[in-house]
């Protein structure tokens, strides 16, 4: 833990980065273990989850949220899975195609965030496929960058921005789906 305390600043860091590592340290462990059936591999991912969250201590506010849990468990799981691949030898299918992704300001998820339709919302968000899933949470969630998120799933920019517009593209399809049902009920 003393080389993850010395890569950040202030001792307010410190103290944090402390209270989440005793905290969460067996929870990361647990997760990476189920995926990767290796103790030693899920030292490893939990290894990677801390290393990162030196990065990204800033997007833990409260150590005792169910968010932090959440973000931590994601953090573990891309790291076991990446850890799953270098031992697999298996090559990361591209998405990288050099997709022009237009930014559309307002669309029908930013229409759909009501308190009535909040619940439909996150059942669609858990049906998104992983890859998707993961990166969609961290940019609405978390207000993560590209450049953050690439850092985290050790994928390009470029790449998260792709999942990141086909989640949203997929979640519309769904709400706007759901949206055509209910107009045809009336």
């Amino acid at each position: 833990m003393l080389l993850y305390l010395s890569m950040l600043d202030t001792q307010e860091e410190k103290d944090k980065f402390t209270l989440v590592y005793e905290q969460y340290q067996q929870f990361c462990w647990y997760v990476a273990y189920q995926l990767l059936s290796d103790a030693h591999l899920a030292e490893d991912a939990v290894q990677e989850t801390f290393l990162a969250l030196t990065r990204h201590l800033d997007k833990v506010e409260n150590v005792d949220s169910p968010r932090t849990k959440k973000f931590l468990m994601t953090i573990v799981k891309s790291k076991a899975v990446d850890i799953l691949r270098k031992n697999q030898g298996e090559a990361c299918p591209s998405e990288d195609m050099g997709l022009d992704i237009p930014d559309p300001s307002s669309d029908i998820l930013d229409q759909y965030i009501t308190k009535e339709n909040y619940e439909y919302l996150i059942s669609c968000i858990l049906e998104l496929d992983e890859a998707y899933r993961v990166v969609f949470e961290y940019k609405y969630l978390h207000q993560m960058s590209d450049t953050e998120i690439a850092g985290l799933l050790n994928i390009s920019p470029k790449l998260a921005n792709v999942r990141f517009y086909r989640a949203r593209k997929k979640l519309q399809e769904m709400l706007e789906k759901e949206v055509a049902g209910r107009a045809g009920k009336r």
